[in-house]
């Protein structure tokens, strides 16, 4: 029987996996009715064949099956030790129970089956646990929350193994310092002056240190060091994103995706600030960037970037089934999945549910501003400005007040009648004060504030202060109803003009330009600002042309909604 189980390991090498699938069926069934044919030991690597066939051919349960039939086999074997099932003199031992546990643990991976596969890691004796039983323990451990454990199983890896970059990533992630983390890997850093600087910027992007991990990305994006990597640019723009500067990113991740037009990471985050851009020309890039092979080798990435396109065009009903699906293929863990799924059911006015999946992305990034934007929009949406307050000033804190939250907790409490002119007005300020990229959100809150209580040449004054850094048509826009409002026409005709220049379809801009010369009060207007409510995804202004891109009714059949 030597012959067979040669020609079978011949063929698995081969990988003819679904031959060698075929032959140890019918072997194992002629040795069930002759047993004496096929010794003890020759069964045992039979069956091991035949596990790792099954596994190969995507047959994960009758894999595990098998494997633990293995795993019994063996204990009997060490057992009854005889002349007859001894193994081959060019081998000196069985093959350890370790390697078919850790064959065990794949196939519950591969089935879902989260709890069986850390049971079967953890069986395994800390002594025997390899860096690759330590390194899979460790994520397993990190997804269901045991980071103490997680912690020390990473640090296990790194010991044998000081490159093992994953390892030290997830360490970052976990919260432990950078100085501790380069301990463990000094002795190879030393001789790399990349890999040492690489290590610096993942401590500064895990530490929150976005500005400097910028400065430090950028340093090592020069001939000689890490040139075109498209790993350092997509955690680059992953920076720029969580520093609000989402033009930046886009152009990083867009230049990421050209040099691997195949790159997975980063591709989502990329859908998701293409989509909520609102420009149609970003509309045909996201287009550019949905797959086209085979649905099944789908990652949970590209069923992201087909939902935000989904999204893009208004087609809400598959924008959330893919989103789904992508939330099944992470285990929800992929933030932008949730994001996805989050903003389409706000579309379609289940606040709640979209609200849930809001939650569950912050608790994995707390540090994203449209996250929280999105959860807060939920709850306004519900008319629950209360919570929508909390979870703003709750926004403040994780994001360290920065001006993008302090504008949208302004938002929220312009919303409430109740709440103090003042304090608006203080939050407002604090935000153009302490913004260095001078966003336009914040400064056209002020200005929209200081016109309704008639403090017009203290909107000039701040709309001119910074026109200058942000030349926007909104901006210009503004100062025009400024100079109407202090009746000098010739000043808002100005500027009425370069609005539109830059937005022909400004329609305030438009109403304007018209209404000079004919003492319009401008403190009647309505306020066309953005607040937390409207949604972000579309421009204001859409153009016939446009309509092709953004239909208004996602008229084609697709899942129902309760289907998601």
């Amino acid at each position: 029987m030597t012959t067979l189980i040669k020609q079978l390991q011949s063929m698995y090498d081969l990988e003819l996996y679904s031959n060698v699938v075929r032959v140890c069926d019918l072997a194992l069934t002629s040795a069930e009715q002759k047993p004496e044919c096929l010794l003890p030991l020759h069964k045992f690597q039979l069956v091991l064949l035949y596990g790792d066939s099954l596994y190969k051919t995507q047959q994960y349960l009758q894999a595990e099956s098998l494997y633990r039939q293995a795993l019994q086999m063996r204990k009997n074997l060490l057992k009854n030790k005889s002349t007859s099932n001894k193994l081959p003199e060019d081998q000196n031992e069985l093959i350890s129970d370790v390697v078919i546990r850790f064959k065990i643990y794949r196939c519950c991976i591969a089935l879902r089956e989260v709890k069986a596969a850390m049971e079967m890691l953890q069986s395994i004796p800390a002594r025997s646990r390899t860096p690759k039983i330590n390194m899979a323990l460790a994520n397993l451990y990190k997804d269901g929350g045991m980071e103490r454990s997680a912690i020390t199983c990473y640090k296990e890896v790194l010991r044998e193994c000081p490159m093992a970059l994953e390892a030290v990533e997830s360490l970052l992630k976990l919260g432990i310092k950078g100085v501790e983390v380069n301990s463990l890997v000094v002795e190879v850093t030393s001789d790399l002056s990349w890999l040492n600087l690489w290590f610096k910027a993942q401590a500064q992007l895990y530490s929150r240190d976005f500005s400097n991990a910028i400065q430090t990305y950028k340093s090592m994006d020069t001939h000689g060091l890490l040139k075109d990597n498209t790993s350092l640019l997509v955690n680059l723009g992953y920076c720029h994103h969580y520093l609000c500067e989402d033009d930046d990113a886009i152009a990083v991740l867009q230049r990421a995706m050209r040099l691997d037009q195949n790159l997975i990471f980063g591709r989502d985050l990329l859908s998701t600030l293409l989509a909520s851009s609102g420009k149609s020309d970003h509309v045909q890039h996201l287009e550019n960037l949905t797959p086209t092979f085979d649905m099944s080798s789908w990652s949970s990435e590209h069923w992201v970037v087909l939902g935000n396109y989904m999204l893009a065009t208004k087609k809400y009903e598959r924008a959330a089934y893919f989103g789904q699906q992508a939330l099944f293929l992470s285990h929800s863990k992929n933030v932008e999945a949730l994001l996805l799924k989050a903003r389409t059911l706000l579309e379609l006015s289940k606040y709640q549910d979209a609200a849930h999946h809001c939650t569950e992305a912050i608790q994995i990034c707390p540090f994203r501003y449209d996250l929280h934007q999105c959860l807060v929009e939920c709850y306004v949406k519900l008319n629950r400005l209360r919570e929508a307050d909390s979870m703003a000033q709750n926004a403040c804190k994780q994001l360290n007040y920065s001006p993008q939250s302090l504008t949208l907790h302004a938002s929220v409490l312009l919303k409430d009648p109740m709440t103090s002119g003042k304090t608006v007005r203080k939050l407002l300020e604090k935000a153009v004060g302490s913004d260095k990229n001078i966003s336009t959100n914040a400064i056209c809150m002020l200005v929209e504030y200081l016109e309704q209580e008639q403090q017009y040449e203290q909107a000039r004054q701040l709309l001119t202060r910074f026109i200058d850094h942000n030349p926007s048509s909104r901006l210009h826009q503004l100062l025009g109803d400024c100079y109407v409002n202090l009746q000098k026409d010739d000043e808002a005709f100005h500027h009425y003009n370069v609005a539109l220049r830059l937005d022909p379809n400004n329609q305030r801009a438009t109403e304007g330009l018209n209404s000079i010369g004919r003492n319009l009060s401008l403190s009647k207007r309505d306020s066309y600002y953005t607040c937390v409510g409207e949604t972000s995804y579309t421009s204001p202004g859409t153009s016939e042309a446009d309509e092709e891109i953004f239909p208004q009714n996602d008229t084609d059949p697709w899942p129902a909604n309760n289907s998601f």
